[in-house]
């Protein structure tokens, strides 16, 4: 219905403007007639000749354009196709003219050798059947065009979304792989902490069901999240480590794309803390304001070596996730032989501006 009363609106339009070129016309030839008598008579003229123009605009559309140009066809063919029917409705307009509206509309005081032999009134009926044709032809082109780059940006969120759940799906069995071992741990000391680790991974397997699906969550769930993991792993390292998380935060209502921050923290565990023989540390420090997120991460390391930059999943699915979800963002790591950096920069007002 929509498409009808565009299609519509343009040929009354279209026929609006072929009528004041009959007016003006009409004004050269018969200047003796009032001016309501050539409207009167332009009118149905215009109408007349507007119909094969109308035919050949649809014609050309709706059958050559999809049906010789979706196909492989020579130049020639498509040259024939068009110049063809072109010509006929050239021809049609003629006739009309000579058979009825010059002698009954215009009451044959106009003949047909001063109406056709003269070129300004031929070449104007060259461009008015040309007219429409063209430019529904590049009105179906741009919608074309348009359809095909929003099937295109479709396909390609449709890519990033199932790629992105992918991500996740690896992230959230790697996180649930090293809290189970560090529940294991304490079982294995028979330690006290046990019970309250298997609550608080409860909390965190309730938090990965019901919130990490979601595109978006509090920046408040996000940090209560990484407490809670941080927790779980201050009972499995409760002697040799120093944990230290600080907040600088002037808006706990902002949103952040969920479980963005735990594959930094969770690097500094395990190669902070597992790996580590010695007394060891792990320093956290958010900061944010304004919707820009500063995130940096330190851990103690024994030696070069046993920096993993680039290795495992956590890291890597962090950045390509980063790359999907921000405009804005950036991730740089550094080292020193014996401590670890991690800083984790997001503009998140710029989440799906990519």
């Amino acid at each position: 219905m929509k498409k009808f009363i565009q299609h519509a609106l343009f040929w009354i339009a279209y026929w609006a403007l072929l009528t004041f070129f009959e007016y003006f016309w009409l004004s050269n030839y018969i200047p003796t007639w009032p001016l309501s008598k050539m409207i009167a008579r332009a009118i149905p003229a215009a109408f007349l000749y507007g119909l094969p123009h109308m035919a050949l605009a649809y014609y050309i559309t709706e059958v050559v354009l999809d049906k010789l140009f979706t196909r492989r066809r020579s130049a020639l063919t498509i040259t024939l196709f068009i110049l063809l029917p072109y010509a006929a409705a050239i021809c049609t307009v003629i006739f009309l003219a000579r058979l009825f509206i010059l002698p009954h509309i215009y009451e044959g005081i106009v003949t047909p050798q001063q109406a056709f032999f003269n070129a300004q009134k031929f070449f104007s009926i060259m461009i008015e059947a040309a007219f429409p044709a063209a430019l529904l032809m590049a009105v179906k082109f741009v919608k074309t065009q348009l359809a095909t780059k929003e099937r295109e940006k479709n396909l390609i969120k449709e890519k990033l979304t199932a790629e992105l759940q992918s991500l996740k799906n690896q992230l959230n069995p790697h996180f649930l792989f090293n809290t189970l071992n560090n529940i294991y741990a304490l079982t294995r000391k028979k330690s006290d902490l046990a019970p309250e680790a298997v609550m608080k991974l409860s909390d965190l397997l309730s938090f990965i069901l019901y919130e990490a699906n979601q595109e978006q969550i509090p920046l408040s769930k996000e940090i209560q999240f990484l407490e809670d993991y941080i927790d779980i792993q201050k009972m499995r390292y409760s002697n040799g480590l120093t944990i230290s998380f600080s907040k600088e935060v002037d808006h706990t209502g902002e949103t952040i794309a969920p479980l963005l921050l735990l594959p930094l923290v969770e690097n500094a565990f395990k190669h902070g803390a597992s790996e580590n023989h010695y007394d060891s540390f792990i320093s956290l420090h958010l900061h944010i304001q304004a919707g820009k997120l500063s995130f940096e991460v330190k851990n103690s390391i024994e030696t070069p070596a046993t920096s993993t930059e680039g290795k495992g999943i956590g890291l890597a699915n962090l950045k390509r996730q980063l790359e999907m979800l921000y405009k804005e963002q950036a991730l740089t790591i550094s080292k020193t032989d014996t401590i670890f950096t991690a800083h984790l920069f997001v503009n998140m007002d710029t989440y799906g501006k990519n």
